[in-house]
């Protein structure tokens, strides 16, 4: 906006949210600052948790790749994983926030239930709380086993669905080739009032358009907006060469600033929100990375900083047993703390990037994963979007 284009008044309104900085200078001081305010305030521990790498489905794109099987976290890295979230619990911390990923977690159900027993007992000693979440395929999330981990610190899963019925089948069977949409939902019905459910898709190019026919059949079956905590779809994502991919899958993504993905990213949002479903805001989004008290454990023990790094050991920054080392050189954290970075305007939105992403890109962390063609084609768009389809807040 040119100088002395807008009023006083509108130009004070604007200032009071901060989207006019009178100093550019302090302003990159400021942003510069950000995640170290977060990381010094940050009072939680969180721990996402690799419990197996086995799996009921035989999905596709399958990140885990050639990966999989019959690999699952015993008692005894069970106990070191409790032991290592005691020794990094400080007294600042006033919780503990876990997130449970496979393979599929439930198939480690048992000890799920063991994890947080002992977990909400600790925490309650230190007068600190404990909570946890899933990412499951849903087959297994039934009332029963809903209501017990509910009542364990339970606070959401997230289950993904594909599409409609006749693509969701096609990229989520069974792996006795079923069909597994009909046994979700049916799931998804039973258990929405015990714990709060977002759906998750990944779509890919050829496609994302017969996505909004999934919302319709949520709605039809009477999973409208208020039963369903949020609906969020993202865009699979290519491996790099000479991972363990599925070698018959290529169609995935490389790159956010892709055309087709711009595309597909305001067309699903626009979807999303017109039929009044939630969808995550527009907000800052570091690097996993770069948050200090942010662990993964693989079922082995091994540890990182982040879960699509999981069995690439360059990427391993220490293990339950030993500790965790220095990852400044693997991880390359504050990679945006540079002068291209600093002058860019949407840096307090990406702060450089996703670092997996630049991996598959470059084959190495080495640079930023710059967002700004996405930002600068779709970013009104989204501001419009969250405008026109969001409830503002009253004015006194």
């Amino acid at each position: 906006i040119a100088k002395g284009m807008l009023s006083p008044e509108n130009e004070a309104a604007l200032s009071e949210l901060g989207m006019i900085v009178p100093d550019r200078e302090q302003e990159k001081i400021e942003v510069s600052g950000f995640l170290n305010e977060i990381n010094e305030k940050n009072s939680g521990l969180n721990i996402s948790v690799i419990l197996n790498l086995d799996c009921n489905f035989n999905c596709i794109y399958c990140y885990e790749g050639g990966m999989k099987g019959k690999f699952y976290m015993t008692g005894e890295t069970a106990d070191l994983l409790l032991d290592f979230i005691k020794s990094r619990f400080t007294p600042k911390k006033k919780s503990v926030n876990m997130d449970f990923y496979g393979g599929e977690p439930l198939l480690s159900a048992d000890l799920i239930k063991s994890i947080s027993e002992q977990m909400k007992s600790f925490t309650e000693s230190r007068g600190a709380s404990y909570t946890f979440t899933l990412v499951t395929n849903g087959s297994f999330f039934k009332r029963r086993i809903a209501e017990d981990l509910a009542a364990l610190g339970l606070k959401g899963i997230k289950i993904t669905l594909d599409g409609p019925p006749g693509i969701h089948n096609v990229c989520r069977p069974f792996k006795s080739g079923a069909g597994s949409f009909d046994t979700i939902i049916k799931n998804i019905k039973e258990t929405n009032d015990v714990v709060k459910i977002a759906v998750g898709g990944n779509f890919q190019k050829g496609n994302f358009q017969n996505f909004p026919l999934l919302m319709d059949y949520l709605e039809k079956e009477g999973l409208s907006p208020h039963r369903l905590h949020e609906l969020k779809f993202d865009p699979v994502m290519n491996r790099p060469k000479g991972d363990s991919s599925p070698a018959d899958f290529t169609d995935g993504f490389m790159s956010v600033n892709e055309p087709w993905l711009i595309k597909a990213g305001r067309f699903l949002r626009e979807e999303v929100l017109k039929r009044g479903y939630n969808t995550p805001k527009i907000s800052p989004t570091p690097c996993q990375v770069e948050i200090e008290d942010s662990f993964v454990v693989n079922f082995d023990g091994e540890i990182y900083k982040c879960p699509v790094f999981i069995g690439n050991k360059g990427f391993a920054i220490g293990d339950l047993r030993n500790g965790v080392t220095d990852y400044s050189d693997s991880y390359k954290p504050g990679i945006w703390k540079n002068e291209e970075c600093a002058e860019c305007g949407y840096l307090p939105l990406c702060f450089g990037g996703c670092r997996y992403m630049a991996y598959v890109r470059d084959g190495n962390i080495d640079n930023v994963d710059c967002k700004k063609p996405y930002l600068d084609a779709a970013l009104e768009t989204l501001i419009k979007q969250d405008i026109k389809y969001r409830p503002q807040p009253e004015k006194y």
